[in-house]
């Protein structure tokens, strides 16, 4: 089972999400212990990294295979989490 650590601006943003929408994330979050590959891989220049959706909200991650840990990289609104 992998651990999941996040950033300071996605925990941040999390922290600031209405309490209906920190669960849904927070679910989703969770099934990535046991499924790390839940999401789909990015390409381009973030290529290494995998997209998570979560209705309007993606969450932006790596995983760390070697050391059995997902780094929440940065969580947004779909329209400008890759910038």
């Amino acid at each position: 089972m992998y651990n999941i650590r996040f950033e300071k601006r996605a925990a941040d943003f999390f922290r600031k999400l209405e309490k209906p929408i920190q669960e849904r994330i927070g679910k989703k979050i969770e099934n990535l212990k046991t499924n790390p590959k839940l999401g789909v891989p990015l390409t381009g220049d973030l290529v290494g990294l995998w997209k998570l959706r979560i209705g309007d909200y993606r969450v932006i991650y790596q995983i760390k295979e070697n050391e059995l840990i997902i780094y929440v990289l940065k969580i947004g609104h779909r329209r400008n989490v890759y910038s």
